[in-house]
């Protein structure tokens, strides 16, 4: 019985609904008392639950003699119900798609004026800003630190890492300490300069595009901001191309 209440859920049906449904089914044509009492639950609570049903189209009444016989639908109207859900449920995806383009439009323009802060945090959370970052359609600029910091950080999901550096493309401006090495980056996606990290020491990761900024940093566990800002974008970009200006090309930077 537990498992056609859970059943019958799936069709929108609350726990008592369906105990006085499956009571019908069991009892055929009966008298309100005899479904509370078949199902379990009290003459009112009863009434308005058959109320319920007969909007759903699951049963129908009759006269007998001096009484109102209730009696359940087949089985089969759940088929029509699923139907019903289903057509009602693509409807709504289509009014949606419709909608979308005036949503995105409100979205937009609140955007342009308010920036959006998110934290993410631990590999869980670099692996979904990951995943984010690989959806960047436009050039993507990089400003890192190479230092244990971030060492740790690119070690967390490696495969991912360069397979998400294979699918976007983008300049980077890299600061590396001596002892570290530069990550293996594709050539053929990526530019890469270098400014000298001993003069300009600092930690952590920017990756810029499509007016996001993403800022990483590892300290005792990995942690991302998001910023969408249309307006600091821009600014850090002028600064992005700035510095590109005055760095040198990175000789190394080969897979």
């Amino acid at each position: 019985m537990k498992d056609l209440i859970e059943r019958l859920a799936e069709y929108g049906l609350s726990e008592k609904e369906s105990q006085v449904y499956l009571a019908m089914l069991e009892l055929g044509p009966a008298s309100v008392q005899d479904i509370a009492k078949k199902a379990g639950v009290n003459r009112a609570t009863t009434y308005v639950m058959i109320e319920s049903l007969k909007r759903r189209g699951l049963m129908s009444t009759f006269d007998k003699g001096k009484k109102t016989m209730f009696v359940a639908e087949t089985p089969e109207r759940l088929k029509h119900l699923s139907e019903v859900e289903m057509k009602a449920a693509e409807d709504k995806a289509d009014r949606l798609k419709q909608s979308l383009p005036l949503f995105m439009a409100l979205f937009n323009s609140a955007m342009e004026t308010k920036p959006v802060v998110r934290y993410f945090e631990g590999d869980e959370g670099v692996a979904t800003c990951r995943a984010m970052i690989g959806e960047f359609q436009g050039e993507v600029l990089n400003f890192f630190a190479l230092d244990e910091g971030l060492v740790s950080l690119s070690k967390i999901d490696e495969n991912e890492r360069l397979n998400l550096n294979s699918r976007i493309h983008g300049r980077a401006l890299a600061a590396v300490r001596s002892e570290n090495k530069l990550p293996r980056m594709n050539p053929d996606t990526w530019q890469i300069r270098e400014i000298p990290y001993e003069k300009y020491p600092f930690t952590g990761e920017l990756v810029m595009s499509d007016n996001k900024i993403f800022v990483f940093f590892m300290k005792d566990k990995a942690c991302v901001f998001l910023l969408e800002s249309k307006d600091l974008f821009v600014m850090l970009k002028i600064m992005f191309e700035i510095t590109w200006e005055q760095a040198k090309i990175f000789e190394q930077a080969r897979v």
